[in-house]
């Protein structure tokens, strides 16, 4: 029974993506691992000794190392702030020209339209899949160009729509450009790493403060919550919060737009809102091929069973 099911959800695969790799890793925000840390920091204040320094000055130290590390951490959110909102802005525009383009295209031949459309969705699902990595999706945007020979051009309209089309298109790569730029961009490892020095260094003087339950719950306390900021700024760095649901929801609008069936990694599945009797495409990636599959499948209760199910199986596959 089992491999009937699983040789129909076969049956609706369409033919594997054609990367050489697409790195995968756990889809989990670092700032979840701030409750064990939490819980790590408990023991460490229960079990360990007190440790007095008299020729150590801790509350001074503490002071000094606090106010770095504060600076620093300020800065670091500042630069990732303006990196997030200058995404959010780029990601509008661009869905704004995609949709543009795509409507632009049916004035000028049901081929065209059709071309485009393709284009567009590719594309889509490559900046969806590896937001991280907009590189990928070059192709899909310069194929654009090798289509213009499709254009049906028999009326002034259709011309005037051509130059309109053209036009956007010109403007989209700019844009694409900066999205390429801003999602392959990291804070500098040197920031990083004074970062997570201070923090460490606050962390130790706390403990060494230790004394008395006023002082050994502030060092449990405090040094959860400076693992959280280092993590969280990881998950900011890493494009893990706020704008990738954003290019999500962008997706979204534009899979609509073209009248195809909405595609999501597999890794974003809980993330997002998925409406009963509707047909999703559902990427897997599968190590032997080192290459994403993707499955049609309708949202039903057995939804994520059905698609842990094709994990499993594809995933076995590989060993």
């Amino acid at each position: 029974m089992g491999d009937r099911r699983l040789s129909r959800l076969m049956a609706q695969e369409t033919e594997p993506e054609n990367e050489a790799a697409i790195k995968r890793g756990l889809n989990i925000y670092l700032y979840y691992w701030t409750i064990p840390v939490f819980l790590i920091f408990i023991l460490i204040n229960y079990y360990t000794p007190i440790l007095k320094i008299g020729s150590l000055d801790i509350g001074l130290m503490i002071s000094i190392v606090t106010f770095l590390f504060g600076f620093l951490i300020t800065v670091t959110f500042s630069m990732l702030l303006t990196r997030v909102s200058s995404l959010k802005d780029a990601l509008a525009t661009e869905t704004g020209r995609l949709a543009s383009i795509f409507l632009l295209s049916k004035h000028l031949g049901t081929k065209f339209n059709q071309a485009v459309r393709q284009r567009i969705d590719d594309y889509t699902i490559f900046t969806l899949r590896e937001y991280t990595n907009y590189s990928l999706s070059r192709e899909s945007i310069y194929g654009i160009h090798e289509d213009i020979s499709l254009m049906e051009l028999k009326t002034s309209n259709q011309q005037a729509a051509a130059n309109s089309f053209l036009y956007i298109l010109g403007e989209l790569e700019p844009i694409r450009e900066k999205l390429e730029y801003l999602t392959g961009r990291r804070v500098e490892w040197s920031l990083r790493f004074t970062n997570l020095i201070l923090g460490t260094i606050l962390i130790i003087l706390l403990f060494l403060n230790r004394g008395d339950a006023f002082s050994n719950a502030l060092f449990v306390i405090l040094s959860t919550i400076i693992i959280f900021i280092l993590f969280i700024l990881e998950d900011y760095d890493n494009l893990k919060i706020g704008d990738y649901i954003t290019n999500i929801s962008n997706s979204e609008q534009l899979f609509d737009l073209i009248g195809t069936e909405r595609y999501y990694p597999e890794f974003v599945l809980r993330g997002v809102k998925l409406e009963r009797g509707k047909t999703y495409r559902i990427g897997i990636y599968d190590p032997s091929a080192k290459a994403e599959k993707i499955f049609r499948i309708t949202y039903n209760p057995k939804f994520f069973f059905r698609v842990s199910e094709i994990i499993r199986r594809v995933r076995r596959k590989s060993v």
